[in-house]
């Protein structure tokens, strides 16, 4: 219905351009392009999980602001339960670095900025009086704090959120936030009719691919991440994805939100077309599928 959908579109509009680059996927080109090559990529979790997602289960409420204290929101993580958040409760918890530690990292990354000799001489003195003088006192301060209040999360995570980006007045891409960037689509024909064909096949994978991912967010079958080499390796903090989809950022004066909405209520996606906006059906109403 997506695909079908985004290509009577831009079918109809000839001025479509071709300039999504898209991940690969297996088969969704399949009612689209008979001339589909092979996947260049090795099977991912989008479709080895296909047919094991559970539909999108209600919040208990349709919307929530966030302020930058993920504590707020963690019940969504219980209520949506799945291996996402299944490790939650088990996570270890973020570490304070010791004073010798933190000013060792701390010259050799301020030293290159400064621009003079004299400069990095005042930066070196005035780092030697701070662990003489006011470190000791502070440091005890973050393990007051570590083991207090924040005792459940991590000692930095809400001035992380907002002293370093709900709070920041500077435009937020580029300078705080990251950007998404897609690898060719191993799938598409290497020739289609014309260019607005291909940038068609590739926007419909991408939306796609999309949704199926919303759809294993949203109802917390993605598998959280873990790293080491050896077993059991060590689970990841899975809070931020409750934040990717069916969210925005609201600008306020001083500090700005963040709200985030139930995604069984919301099953669009709006496609920009030869200057037009088009609604078309993300997902099933229900919740059940793509």
């Amino acid at each position: 219905m997506l695909r079908q959908g985004i290509y009577r579109l831009a079918s109809n509009n000839t001025r479509h351009k071709n300039k999504t680059v898209l991940p690969a996927s297996s088969s969704i080109l399949s009612s689209s392009s008979t001339s589909a090559q092979p996947p260049t990529s090795p099977p991912s979790i989008l479709r080895t999980m296909s047919t094991n997602i559970p539909p999108l289960k209600p919040w208990p409420k349709p919307m929530l602001e966030s302020h930058g204290d993920y504590r707020a929101e963690s019940h969504l993580e219980t209520h949506i339960g799945g291996p996402l958040y299944s490790q939650q409760s088990s996570l270890p918890k973020l570490p304070i670095p010791s004073i010798s530690d933190t000013l060792s990292r701390f010259l050799p990354t301020a030293l290159p900025l400064a621009k003079s000799v004299e400069e990095a001489e005042t930066l070196k003195e005035a780092v030697k009086r701070f662990e003489a003088e006011g470190a000791g006192e502070l440091q005890k301060r973050l393990a007051e704090r570590k083991e207090g209040e924040m005792k459940e999360s991590s000692w930095l995570q809400f001035w992380w959120n907002t002293l370093g980006y709900l709070q920041v007045r500077d435009p937020v891409v580029v300078n705080v936030s990251y950007f998404f960037h897609f690898s060719d689509d191993g799938t598409l024909p290497e020739h289609t009719s014309s260019s607005s064909t291909h940038g068609t096949l590739r926007a419909a994978t991408l939306l796609y691919n999309t949704a199926h991912f919303r759809r294993l967010v949203a109802t917390g079958a993605l598998p959280h991440e873990a790293i080491g080499r050896k077993e059991p390796k060590t689970p990841l903090c899975s809070v931020a994805y409750k934040y990717m989809f069916n969210a925005c950022r609201i600008p306020r004066k001083n500090e700005d939100t963040y709200r985030i909405y139930d995604p069984s209520l919301h099953s669009h996606v709006i496609v920009a077309v030869g200057g037009r906006f088009y609604s078309l059906d993300f997902m099933e109403k229900d919740g059940s599928g793509e």
